[in-house]
């Protein structure tokens, strides 16, 4: 499959996580100049020295880094030809007993955080009417949760409906925006879940098994290449069929 992005620009944020390094592989397999972003320097700069490409350290929550962080794949080739948004943090606890405190730093990574790197993204790619931008949400989102908190659902399913918005945005602009929401995948942040919790999410799923990160960025890499020139605030589901809408 041709997918024109050699030698084409893609920043991935939260790079050190599982499905972020493997977007980072994925966009580095097809030629891609790669800028890996994660709040853990060290672990950035890893990521990148692993893979190939270029490290970059910030907090996306930040506005003054969430532009740096922006600004440092731009210097690299003049042009920023995607984003993908994999920056999260995950939460369990029970609806009742979530703090305000706890809310908010979970609102804050997963939703501002994306928004605040895809408006930095959405105002260099404005410049030359072209660009993708792919954010990842989560199939909690969409169903309320199974294992994931409230304050975890709720800030995915803000990040899906963001989607939409920066999608009616940008199109005029020349710029496409996608989603994709992962099912259960075997990252570190589901390993510490109990296994009685892993295997209940398993049986749930029809095709009977936890997906891959290279499995969701293989969507990502589609929905950021040539092949999905027409498709544009979209939802993609990567889920083994635990959610099917």
């Amino acid at each position: 499959m041709e997918t024109g992005l050699e030698g084409k620009t893609a920043l991935v944020t939260g790079a050190a996580g599982g499905i972020g390094r493997a977007c980072c592989a994925a966009f580095a397999a097809e030629g891609a100049q790669v800028v890996s972003a994660d709040l853990d320097g060290q672990a950035a700069a890893m990521t990148a020295l692993t893979l190939g490409g270029h490290p970059a350290a910030g907090d996306v929550t930040n506005p003054d880094d969430a532009e740096r962080i922006v600004e440092e794949a731009v210097s690299l080739t003049g042009s920023l030809d995607v984003l993908v948004t994999s920056h999260g943090v995950f939460h369990s606890t029970p609806l009742t007993e979530i703090g305000p405190d706890e809310w908010d730093r979970i609102q804050s990574v997963n939703l501002r955080g994306t928004f605040l790197v895809c408006r930095a993204a959405l105002e260099a790619m404005s410049k030359r009417r072209s660009g993708v931008i792919v954010t990842v949400a989560s199939v909690a989102g969409q169903v309320g949760g199974l294992q994931a908190g409230a304050g975890y659902a709720a800030s995915k399913a803000g990040v899906a409906a963001l989607t939409k918005s920066l999608a009616r945005w940008a199109g005029p602009q020349g710029i496409r925006v996608n989603c994709v929401n992962p099912g259960f995948i075997n990252t570190p942040m589901t390993e510490s879940w109990p296994e009685d919790a892993r295997q209940d999410v398993v049986a749930r799923t029809p095709l009977g098994r936890i997906g891959t990160p290279e499995e969701v960025a293989a969507g990502v890499v589609w929905l950021a290449s040539e092949q999905a020139s027409f498709v544009h605030g979209s939802h993609l589901d990567v889920n083994g069929g635990l959610h099917m809408d």
